[in-house]
């Protein structure tokens, strides 16, 4: 399989701020990450600072407008979070619906609350750990834990015990 072109996402972020968030998120900050396997984007807001973070790995055989969606997903919490509004408990409330409601109304994009790359997590999860505690006989993963890096199940998952 071939990787894509990847569509510039800084013009990208640059057009979509203007025409759908009031050219408010300029002090977003947005990169790329080479080590971001589990999720296509995550909008992170630490110390004041709002990132948002796109994942190469398993955006980089997805289709320009999966990388758009992905943008623009991230850019509408981004968007709630410059505007103080609260998006309800999973980040994905009525008022991020809304945003995402007009933005697909003025695209021919179909941004979504969530993504469907799971056979892109996957190919990343080569290792796999098999738990000798408790969870090995809890349904449904019966204590198997497949990563991306190479770093045994401890004490420092919340999930372990």
């Amino acid at each position: 399989m071939e990787a894509i072109e990847f569509p510039d996402v800084y013009d990208l972020f640059q057009t979509y701020n203007v025409q759908f968030f009031e050219d408010k998120l300029g002090a977003v900050q947005l990169t790329w990450s080479k080590r971001m396997t589990l999720c296509a984007g995550i909008c992170e807001k630490k110390q004041g600072l709002i990132t948002i973070k796109l994942s190469e790995p398993l955006l980089k055989y997805r289709t320009a407008n999966d990388v758009k969606e992905t943008l623009l997903h991230e850019m509408i919490h981004a968007y709630l979070w410059v505007l103080n509004i609260p998006s309800g408990r999973d980040g994905h409330g009525p008022e991020f619906l809304s945003v995402m409601f007009y933005v697909n109304q003025k695209t021919n994009l179909n941004v979504t609350v969530r993504h469907n790359f799971s056979d892109e997590v996957d190919y990343y999860r080569k290792h796999v750990w098999r738990c000798d505690g408790v969870c090995k006989d809890w349904k449904p993963f019966f204590g198997y834990v497949k990563r991306a890096m190479n770093r045994a199940p401890s004490s420092r998952d919340h999930w372990c015990k």
